[in-house]
């Protein structure tokens, strides 16, 4: 009897471990599902982190891209064989895609040598069609330079401050209306003035650089390739007029230096007679020493 009452009490202690195992392992089998599930939920939050991230990294990547301000300007040379019509050409194609001129004007140089200049503000989605357009009209290779300037980095630091000056206006006019003392208002209305005019200046370059990233500046150069001789022209020859002004000339030259002539000879009479007494006095002295010299044997035999 005491043996199988042992062997009972055995039996039961075995069940009770048993049980106290499988508990455990149920447990920690909950403990890993929960600690399993917990971190799949950190790492789903973590992608959804990154994702949102890349997201907003995205939108401002493509914020940044739509407000790309550039500024082009291009100068082009073409040769044309008339340059009228060549200019007027490129004024219609400016106008058919709303541009406007800023400059033009024609030289003539010597033996007739005809050029032009023309300095164009191209919108800058016909930028380059315009080129091409303006390209067709040469006669040969033209000769082009194009440049840009990416001024998007200004662009959006200005945008930003003008964002924090016009906060600040908010403010400083919130202020205003709640002020009560004379020294506050004459404060905050000098500081709103100075507010102001930071955003005048802001908004003033703002629009410069819009602008000139919306439409491209193009200064154009035309030459003459082939330029035509001009027929002969018998007019202004006048060969007998010429020939009878010529022969007046010459004797009115004549006749001016006769007069000339005869006027130093009267007008200097007074030193022409002194003069031909001298001379004539040297001549009679030097005759007299001729006399007085002997004669040589030669003369007497």
């Amino acid at each position: 009897m005491w043996k199988r009452w042992k062997l009972w009490a055995f039996i039961a202690v075995l069940l009770l471990s048993a049980c106290s195992s499988d508990s455990s392992s149920k447990s920690d089998k909950a403990i890993d599902r929960d600690s399993g599930s917990k971190s799949e939920a950190n790492m789903d939050n973590s992608t959804e982190e990154s994702q949102s991230s890349e997201s907003e990294k995205g939108k401002e990547e493509q914020q940044i891209k739509n407000q790309r301000k550039v500024i082009y300007h291009a100068d082009i040379e073409i040769t044309v064989d008339r340059l009228q019509t060549s200019m007027e050409a490129v004024r219609k194609k400016l106008e058919s895609m709303d541009g406007y001129m800023v400059e033009s004007n024609t030289s003539t140089g010597e033996k007739d040598y005809e050029s032009g200049v023309m300095v164009v503000r191209v919108p800058m989605k016909s930028f380059r069609r315009f080129l091409d357009e303006v390209r067709s009209l040469s006669k040969g290779t033209p000769n082009e330079n194009i440049r840009g300037e990416d001024v998007t980095e200004e662009y959006v630091d200005l945008s930003s401050r003008l964002k924090a000056k016009q906060q600040v206006r908010e403010r400083l006019e919130a202020f205003m209306k709640n002020a009560q003392k004379t020294e506050d208002l004459l404060k905050i209305s000098g500081d709103l003035a100075a507010v102001q005019e930071e955003i005048e200046q802001v908004e003033g370059r703002l629009n410069f650089l819009q602008n000139q990233s919306d439409y491209s500046t193009v200064t154009i150069q035309f030459e003459v390739k082939n330029l035509k001789a001009k027929a002969l022209q018998t007019e202004g020859l006048n060969t007998w007029a010429k020939t009878k002004v010529l022969f007046m000339d010459t004797v009115n030259f004549l006749m001016s230096a006769i007069s000339f002539v005869v006027v130093s000879l009267l007008g200097l009479a007074p030193i022409w007679g002194i003069v031909a007494i001298v001379i004539y006095v040297w001549w009679l002295k030097r005759k007299k020493e001729q006399k007085k010299k002997p004669e040589s044997p030669t003369t007497l035999t």
